[in-house]
């Protein structure tokens, strides 16, 4: 059981990694990659006090390390769903559950809208994740939207286990089995009636032509998931995640730091709203 779950390893949720740690509190970041981080593209960061002229990625790196060297535990893998339960927080992954008595959301920038269909049909067909969901369609028809650098291993997976599975792209990816169908093309809108999910409706891009793909399940695989699709109950603004004076999200427990509250998108920005999202998350834990 960890004190404090980070979902986010940019620079506000390690810089709240950073912090628990020196608060003493028992800290898990989960993240993707730091390679899949928008901030490790950047070439020069040159406005972060006291270290000039280094890149995105380099800076991610030396934070990892300090959060790492002080005691913090990592996981690289897509959280799927946060749920509250009985004065904790289970966060699930593809692979692995961990348990929290708070939760920092660092999950960074949203840059995709949810698709037509998207959140009406979420658990009634709409999955974020294969590995959890899979076998609830084996033998039936699935499509999978890849956008993240994970789809290929789930929609894989899906057809080992005997689904039909269409795997939705922008270019045809490296690793896909031969027996799963590709298109080119971008998401329409998910179909579906009181029962679920029916199909997907898409755009062919060669042609311009749409085309529906009957199926029973649409599988939105994203480098990351909204925060609102994570758990319920967070304020939404549309700037982003709207916190209180403690940097509380709208669920007790749960806090926010970072980008995903909107702008501006300032490395330093992110770095202190972390600290105080920890200390919000510090203060919760220390009067219960």
């Amino acid at each position: 059981m960890y004190d404090i779950i980070v979902i986010g390893g940019g620079p506000a949720g390690l810089s709240a990694a950073i912090t628990a740690r020196v608060r003493n509190k028992k800290v898990l970041v989960i993240s993707n990659r730091l390679s899949q981080n928008p901030l490790a593209k950047t070439k020069v960061v040159n406005n972060y006090p006291g270290i000039p002229q280094v890149s995105g990625l380099q800076l991610l790196k030396q934070m990892l390390s300090h959060a790492r060297g002080l005691g913090a535990d990592f996981v690289f893998e897509r959280v799927v769903s946060i749920l509250p339960t009985e004065g904790r927080f289970a966060v699930a992954t593809g692979s692995m559950n961990s348990e929290g008595q708070s939760i920092i959301l660092a999950t960074g920038t949203q840059h995709a809208k949810a698709f037509e269909g998207e959140k009406e049909f979420l658990g009634r067909g709409v999955s974020y994740c294969a590995t959890c969901d899979g076998m609830l369609y084996r033998t039936q028809s699935v499509c999978v939207v890849g956008l993240g650098a994970d789809a290929v291993d789930e929609a894989n997976f899906l057809g080992e286990i005997g689904a039909t599975v269409l795997f939705l792209g922008k270019k045809p990816p490296v690793g896909l089995d031969s027996g799963i169908l590709f298109k080119n093309g971008e998401v329409v809108r998910i179909r579906g009636d009181e029962m679920g999910v029916t199909g997907l409706e898409f755009k062919e891009r060669a042609t311009g032509s749409i085309e529906t793909a009957p199926c029973s399940g649409v599988f939105v695989l994203r480098p990351s998931i909204a925060p609102d699709a994570l758990m319920d109950g967070l304020t939404i603004a549309d700037s982003g995640i709207v916190v209180d004076d403690t940097m509380c999200a709208g669920v007790e427990g749960v806090f926010a730091a970072g980008d995903c509250l909107g702008q501006p998108f300032q490395v330093s920005k992110a770095a202190g709203e972390g600290q105080r999202a920890c200390f919000g998350a510090v203060r919760y834990l220390d009067q219960r």
